[in-house]
């Protein structure tokens, strides 16, 4: 069997693939190959779901990867385990080329439903750590706009591609559901999905490296100043913070905003649109069957979300915000000393691991 988790974003993916690769030995001994292959992140399979047009062609290297996998676990006698939030954007023709390559291993695709309101509150945050410039009030305006477009407010049609590939024997876990049963979302996978047991979880690291709302918002500053984070840089301004800052400096950072509050906004996003109700009760007429863990009458959660953000105009009219972004933009400016070492240190990286894939 091989089980492609497709996430999407922000349904704790880092917090599965963390663990998964943690227990890779404890999988393989039962009988799971989480393959040790990942370039770009090395506890994931994006390699593999990036560039998606590569499936169709079988002299790529994309190819040869997953065929080199399909023979280590051959060898073994192993199921197979890939993950990548990646793979949720792959079309049906892309994911049916993947099927036909993986034959005649079973195939389970295993898509995790959150919350819509909360998961593109969530996004937001997330793509402003990757250089988004826009407000939340803007972002979540924008996903109202595409409609059915916007993967985050419709994960119907996300669902529905999955379950129209052939003998795709699609898996939903329930993100809310879970939270409201106080159980961990790595437990459910390995118990209910893989059917390995408990195993134990990787202390490193939290479920998802969640920052400050106020750390957020000070890094949407940084970039609304430089006017675009430049992506030829190849690290962006959340793997700066991450890895550049002292824990001193952030904590100035937070409490800094923190301090100072009449910047401080809430949009109240309610949650009994039609739209929202519609759809839910479409997932659970087409779905219900295949949920993880068997859903109640409500898949989403209930009540208005208060999603807070930061008026950037006027934390940068605070001296002690100003300062910190002065010295910092000053510092971290993209095509600057700093940036040009960080990026050769992430291109060697991606260089090491790329070595040694050719010798596992």
């Amino acid at each position: 069997m091989i089980v492609l988790h497709v996430g999407p974003h922000k349904t704790a993916t880092t917090w599965l693939q963390r663990n998964f690769h943690h227990n890779a030995a404890a999988l393989e001994k039962a009988g799971w190959l989480y393959p040790q292959m990942g370039e770009r992140v090395a506890i994931a399979h994006h390699d593999l779901s990036d560039d998606q047009k590569d499936i169709l062609d079988p002299g790529s290297r994309k190819v040869a990867q997953i065929r080199k996998i399909l023979d280590r676990a051959a060898e073994k006698n192993l199921n197979i385990l890939l993950s990548s939030e990646g793979f949720d954007k792959w079309r049906p023709n892309m994911l049916a080329k993947f099927r036909q390559i993986v034959a005649p291993h079973e195939l389970r695709i295993v898509y995790t439903l959150r919350d819509p309101v909360s998961l593109v509150y969530s996004i937001w945050q997330q793509k402003v750590k990757v250089g988004g410039p826009k407000t939340f009030p803007e972002h979540y305006a924008e996903q109202v706009r595409k409609a059915d477009k916007s993967r985050a407010l419709d994960p119907l049609s996300d669902i529905d591609k999955f379950a129209a590939v052939e003998n795709s024997n699609l898996t939903v876990l329930l993100y809310d559901e879970i939270k409201r049963q106080k159980r961990d979302i790595f437990d459910v996978f390995c118990e209910d999905v893989l059917q390995v047991g408990t195993l134990p979880h990787d202390d490193a690291g939290s479920a998802n490296d969640r920052e400050p709302l106020e750390m957020t918002e000070f890094m949407r500053a940084m970039v609304l100043r430089m006017g675009r984070w430049r992506s030829d840089d190849r690290v962006n301004v959340g793997r700066v913070f991450k890895h550049m800052l002292l824990d001193a400096t952030k904590k100035d950072i937070v409490a800094a905003v923190a301090a100072v509050p009449q910047a401080r906004r809430t949009l109240v996003v309610p949650r009994d649109d039609a739209a929202l109700i519609t759809m839910e009760r479409k997932l659970l007429k087409r779905h219900a069957g295949i949920m993880v863990p068997p859903p109640g009458p409500k898949l989403f959660l209930e009540g208005p979300a208060n999603c807070d953000y930061y008026d950037e105009k006027v934390l940068e009219m605070d001296p002690r915000v100003k300062a910190l972004l002065d010295d910092l933009t000053k510092k971290f400016r993209p095509g600057g000393l700093r940036m040009r070492l960080a990026a050769m240190g992430q291109t060697s990286v991606l260089a090491w691991r790329r070595l040694l894939n050719r010798f596992r």
